[in-house]
């Protein structure tokens, strides 16, 4: 029976040796897989070096029975020497008793050829037993032979599954050793990620206040300090001077990642909390709660109605259009001047930045969550074509509009950019009129446009 070659095995081994840190991290499941393959050819080894101990005990218990036999038969061949020497001995005596008395008894000659007749068939088997004694001994010599080879076989087979399993074991220990370093390197990351997440939180009241303060700068809008707030005991994050009212503008952010899902009660209990701003006689009674735009995903209300004071929950990126639009009231010396049609344009303006705001939230955490799906499947690639991935999204850089300070986005400029937009859709035959803003108001966010 022809030998395995165990070639899987051995490239295993010389893989392992030869494998660096850069692919045992992006190439590990094509190991893994052959390190399934190693076993399974090793599992044959284990079964050939059985098959082989099952033969050499098999082939040790017909050399012992050989053995016996063959010493059975030595007693044998030594019984019948002495048999012959005796008979020989006998025979001689017969014959000088025959040369003794060949004249007194004619009948000695016919007892002398039986002698010689039964000493021709003893030589005769003598010979038989000696050539089979040969016959035995080299049958013998060619088993212990066979024998010898058996075991340096088994004895080679021996060192070698020895060698193999500690080097079985040391890639064992060598892989549940990366294991728990990827895994506490995954760990890290996490927490890395968590704890940068928190400190941005926590950084989230500077950022807001400071965004405040550039807008109120830009279009000359009292911003007043939680110190010098008129209202004693309260202090509130950030407070703009409209129309000679106070608007509240309270940054709020998770205290850790963990209670993310407690973010929306945190934030209705802040809403009512708002009643000790809005019960003053010069605060605006439209209370504004900025919170962090990775945070919208886990609320489902951004509108809060007190009976005696609203509540909107708005992003940093929103404070410039909701304060511009608080801001229009200002055009006006007295709110009691205003026209119906004037009113009823102010309202519409309002709520349409209000409906956009939300409405744009809901479309980024939406796309946000899409574009996360699609990076995760990249991660069922093959190995070589996610590694040119990688390389790609290294060597990649974009670039967006860097805004500055003091320098106004003209309408016309937007409305160049759109016409733009829709020349270039219209040159690679994309119909971009086919869908209208009534249209788009009905579709799912869930759902493609055709």
């Amino acid at each position: 029976m022809e030998s395995p070659s165990f070639e899987k095995l051995r490239s295993f081994f010389e893989r392992i040796k030869n494998t660096g840190l850069f692919e045992r991290l992006f190439f590990w499941k094509t190991i893994v897989a052959s390190g399934y393959d190693a076993f399974s050819e090793y599992q044959q080894l284990q079964n050939l070096l059985q098959e082989q101990g099952r033969t050499i005990t098999e082939i040790g218990a017909h050399d012992r029975e050989l053995t016996l036999t063959l010493e059975h038969q030595k007693e044998q061949l030594i019984q019948l020497q002495q048999d012959l020497l005796s008979l020989g001995a006998k025979n001689e005596e017969l014959v000088r008793r025959m040369s003794e008395r060949e004249n007194v008894a004619g009948g000695l000659v016919e007892a002398d050829r039986k002698n010689q007749a039964l000493i021709g068939k003893l030589n005769a088997d003598i010979a038989a037993l000696m050539a089979r004694y040969e016959q035995q001994k080299a049958q013998s010599n060619n088993d212990q032979v066979t024998i010898a080879g058996f075991r340096q076989r088994d004895e080679e087979r021996t060192r070698e599954h020895d060698t193999r399993v500690v080097e079985l074991t040391t890639l064992k220990k060598q892989l549940e050793e990366d294991r728990l370093r990827v895994q506490a390197e995954r760990d890290a990351g996490i927490h890395r990620q968590y704890e940068e997440m928190a400190q941005t939180w926590q950084k989230h009241e500077e950022a807001v206040e400071q965004s405040l303060r550039s807008i109120c700068r830009q279009h000359t809008i009292g911003y007043c300090d939680k110190e010098k707030f008129p209202y004693a005991g309260k202090k509130p994050d950030n407070a703009l001077l409209i129309c000679d009212q106070y608007v509240i503008f309270d940054a709020k952010s998770p205290k850790n990642p963990d209670e993310l899902e407690n973010f929306p009660a945190y934030i209705r209990n802040q809403a009512e909390a708002a009643k000790k701003y809005a019960k003053e006689e010069n605060v605006k009674k439209d209370i504004f709660l900025v919170v962090p735009a990775n945070t919208v995903g886990y609320l489902d209300e951004f509108h809060y109605d007190m009976a005696d004071w609203q509540v909107y929950v708005v992003t940093q990126d929103c404070l410039e259009p909701v304060v511009l639009a608080l801001r229009k009231v200002e055009d006006y010396e007295f709110a009691e001047q205003l026209s119906p049609e004037d009113r009823e344009n102010l309202c519409r303006v309002i709520g349409k930045f209000a409906h956009a705001t939300k409405r744009r939230i809901q479309i980024d955490n939406y796309f946000c969550n899409e574009f996360i799906g699609l990076l995760q499947s990249c991660d069922t690639l093959p190995d070589e074509i996610r590694q040119k991935v990688v390389d790609f999204e290294m060597a990649e850089k974009m670039n967006p509009p860097v805004e500055k300070r003091k320098k106004k986005i003209p309408i016309g400029e937007l409305e160049h950019d759109v016409k733009v937009i829709g020349k270039e859709a219209e040159a690679r035959e994309i119909d971009v009129t086919a869908v209208t803003k009534e249209k788009i108001r009905t579709i799912p966010l869930d759902k493609f446009l055709e």
